[in-house]
C-alpha cells in the first residue's frame, strides 16, 4: 500500500510532502511498496496515538473483567487515532484484578489473530489497589491495600500472565511502599498516584525507583509555595507525568504551565475514559460505583466529583493544539513518549517501525492503520 502525496510528520516534527510505504505483509512501513496508492493530498499523516491509562470507551468498562468488551474496545479506538493502549484497572478486590488480567489476556490472544484494523494491547495499567483514598474517592477505599500486603498479587499476576504487567500505581506513604518500589521497579514501571504524600516523600520513592506520576494533579497533593507537593518532586527529577488533556480535569493555562516546566521527552498525555465516553448523557457505573455523564464530564458521589473523563486522544490533541501548546510536543506526548515510558519502540514514520498511522484533515482522523490495516473513521478519503 502507498499513503501518496500527504504531509508527513518528520523526526524534527516538522512535515514533508512525500509518500508513506507500507509492507502489506509485515504491517510495517518500508522503503518501497506496490500495490493500491491512497491519495492523501492536502491531508496529515501522524503516528498512531498511544493511550497507556483507560479504563472504557463507548460502553465498555476494563473492570468488567468482560474479553468480549475489551476487544471491543481495541476495534473502537482507531475511531479516535489510537493505536495502541493500556487497558487499565480500578482498585478492586484481588480475585477481581486476577478476572481482568485473565480476561485481558483472552483479549490479547484473540486480537494477535484478528485481520480486523484494531489498537494493540500494550500490556495492563494496575491503578489500585495500592493507593490512599477518603470516602469521596471514586477508588474504593474498602479495596485499597498496602504494598506490603501485595507481593503475592504481583508474583501471581506475571506467573499466570507473562510479560502483561506494565505500570503499578503506588502511594507512596503507605506501610512497605519504599521496600515494594525498590523490589519490583526493575521489571514495571511504578507511578505515584492517588496519594496525599509530600515532596520529601515522593522524593524519596523516585529515589527508590518510581519513574512516572499517574494523571499529575489529579488525586495529588497540589501544590502550595511552601508544599510543593508531588508533581513540584516529578519536575525536579526528571519522572514521567500522565496529564488529563480534556480541559476540565486541568484547564488551559494549567496545562501550558505542565507542558512547559516538564521535560519534552516525559509528557503523556492520557485520556483516563471510562465506559460514558462517546455515549450519550446518562449514568454509567465505573467499577463498582455509578457515575453521572453529562455535558462532556462526569459528576461522583454528593460534591459531583472527577470520576474518569469523557474524552479520547484525537479530542485531547485538537484540545492541546488549540490552547497554544506547540504541536511537536502534543504529538510527541500522544506517539514516542508514552511508548518510551514502557521501553517500546514507535511513535514515530520510520523505515521498519508498525504502520500505526492517522490521516487526518486536523479535525478528524479520517483513516487509521493500525500496522498498516485501514479503519474507516467518521470519513472516506
Amino acid at each position: 500500500m502507498i499513503l501518496r502525496g500527504g504531509l508527513v510528520l518528520n523526526s524534527d516534527y516538522g512535515y514533508d510532502l512525500r509518500d508513506v510505504y507500507v509492507d502489506d505483509d509485515t504491517g510495517l512501513i518500508s522503503d518501497r511498496a506496490s500495490g493500491d496508492a491512497v491519495d492523501c493530498s492536502g491531508k496529515k499523516i501522524l503516528p498512531g496515538f498511544s493511550d497507556t491509562h483507560i479504563h472504557g470507551f463507548r460502553g465498555t468498562d476494563v473492570s468488567d473483567a468482560d474479553a468480549e468488551g475489551i476487544i471491543k474496545m481495541a476495534l473502537e479506538l482507531p475511531s479516535a487515532g489510537v493505536t495502541s493502549f493500556c487497558p487499565t484497572t480500578m482498585t478492586l478486590p484481588y480475585d477481581r484484578i486476577y478476572d481482568v488480567f485473565s480476561a485481558v489476556s483472552r483479549a490479547k490472544l484473540y486480537l494477535d489473530r484478528c485481520d480486523d484494523p484494531h489498537a494493540r494491547i500494550l500490556g495492563v495499567h494496575l491503578e489500585g489497589p495500592f493507593l490512599t483514598g477518603d470516602g469521596g474517592n471514586i477508588q474504593r477505599p474498602e479495596y485499597m491495600r498496602k504494598p506490603s500486603e501485595g507481593y503475592e498479587l504481583i508474583d501471581k499476576l506475571e506467573s499466570d500472565f507473562p510479560g502483561l504487567l506494565k505500570i503499578i500505581d503506588v502511594a507512596p506513604e503507605l506501610e512497605g511502599s519504599m521496600e515494594f518500589i525498590r523490589h519490583y521497579s526493575s521489571r514495571y514501571i511504578i507511578s505515584i498516584a492517588h496519594s496525599r504524600c509530600d515532596y520529601e516523600t515522593a522524593s524519596e520513592a523516585i529515589f527508590n525507583g518510581v519513574s512516572s506520576v499517574t494523571h499529575i494533579l489529579n488525586a495529588m497533593t497540589p501544590i502550595d509555595k511552601r508544599s510543593p507537593g508531588i508533581a513540584c518532586a516529578a519536575f525536579d527529577h526528571g519522572c514521567y507525568a500522565e496529564i488529563i488533556c480534556d480541559g476540565i480535569h486541568i484547564e488551559a493555562p494549567v496545562l501550558r504551565m505542565l507542558f512547559k516546566t516538564i521535560d519534552i521527552d516525559h509528557t503523556i498525555v492520557i485520556s483516563d475514559s471510562m465506559r460514558g465516553a462517546g455515549m450519550p448523557d446518562g449514568d454509567y457505573r465505573l467499577g463498582d460505583a455509578m457515575v453521572r455523564c453529562e455535558k462532556g464530564r462526569t459528576w461522583y458521589g454528593a460534591s459531583g466529583s472527577l470520576a474518569g473523563s469523557l474524552t479520547d486522544l484525537f479530542s485531547e490533541y485538537k484540545i492541546l493544539t488549540s490552547s497554544g501548546i506547540p504541536e511537536p510536543q502534543v504529538i510527541r506526548s500522544l506517539t514516542v513518549n508514552p511508548l518510551r515510558r514502557l521501553g517500546m519502540p514507535g511513535g514515530t514514520i520510520t523505515q521498519g517501525l508498525p504502520a500505526d498511522l492517522i490521516v487526518t484533515d486536523g479535525n478528524l482522523p479520517l483513516v487509521t492503520y493500525c500496522m498498516g490495516k485501514g479503519k474507516l473513521c467518521y470519513n472516506c478519503l
